[in-house]
């Protein structure tokens, strides 16, 4: 398959590396006016330069307010048999559409940050047109830096956006004060951060094993009276770790669909 990228900034060059590496697509174009070179990447500064053929793949990851732009500037015969997917957060595929101004299908895809480390989530969503070969397709794509998931409703993508979008900077925000609290107890601040970072990652890995059970590890660690005991009491009174997330996610989730309505 050949794939095309209209931006090819952290976030699309990262994908397309890994759908290279799995053997998913065969080569790579992007468009990108702001790069000198690109690794893995036959580079374009304008889509009026790109050869007249036909891509498999279009993956839109330029910036919200540009991608309308730059599909409608997309010649007819380079998407004819393509699947336009786009990474651009906020954008309906209705918009979408409209900019592309033909039958093309369209996804909307919202993966996260760790697919830069072939850890991410994506929630994915496309409206009628899409076929079952295509779906299985751009799932195999995902799958590759990461997890792959389709929602049935567009407006669901704000309720991803807010929890797995944003959710690695609220993870940061913890493993930050995690590692404040143990260097105000005396730990140096290398110590402190190693702890941290390393604690998340060993709690997300068995968060992430077959039939795991979040409240049943939680309640492994917790002795009766403990130290863990302690800590938690702390979170839980009056539930307020968890109003607390809960107010946040909704703040992002609510500013996901404003972002809509702007772009």
């Amino acid at each position: 398959m050949n794939a095309l990228f209209l931006g090819y900034g952290r976030m699309g060059s990262a994908i397309a590396q890994a759908w290279l590496e799995a053997g998913l697509v065969s080569h790579i174009s992007a468009v990108d006016p702001y790069l000198q070179t690109a690794s893995h990447a036959t580079l374009y500064n304008d889509v009026a330069a790109l050869p007249t053929i036909a891509y498999d793949i279009i993956v839109v990851a330029v910036k919200p307010n540009y991608a309308c732009e730059v599909l409608s500037a997309l010649p007819p015969g380079l998407c004819q048999q393509a699947v336009v997917i786009s990474v651009a957060a906020g954008v309906t595929s209705q918009k979408l559409s409209q900019a592309l101004g033909h039958g093309c299908p369209v996804v909307r895809a919202m993966p996260n940050t760790p697919v830069l480390v072939g850890a991410g989530c994506t929630g994915l969503f496309a409206p009628s047109g899409l076929s079952e070969r295509q779906r299985a397709q751009v799932t195999r794509l995902f799958s590759a830096v990461g997890t792959a998931s389709w929602v049935e409703q567009e407006g669901l993508l704000d309720a991803v956006t807010a929890l797995s979008g944003s959710g690695p900077a609220y993870y940061h925000l913890f493993s930050e004060a995690l590692a404040a609290a143990g260097i105000e107890l005396g730990l140096s601040p290398e110590l402190a951060k190693t702890l941290a970072a390393q604690t998340a990652l060993g709690a997300a890995t068995l968060q992430t094993q077959a039939d795991a059970d979040f409240v049943a590890l939680r309640t492994a660690v917790t002795s009766p009276n403990g130290t863990t005991a302690a800590a938690i009491g702390v979170f839980e009174h009056e539930s307020a770790l968890r109003r607390l997330v809960e107010t946040a996610v909704r703040s992002a989730s609510r500013r996901s669909e404003e972002l809509s309505r702007e772009s």
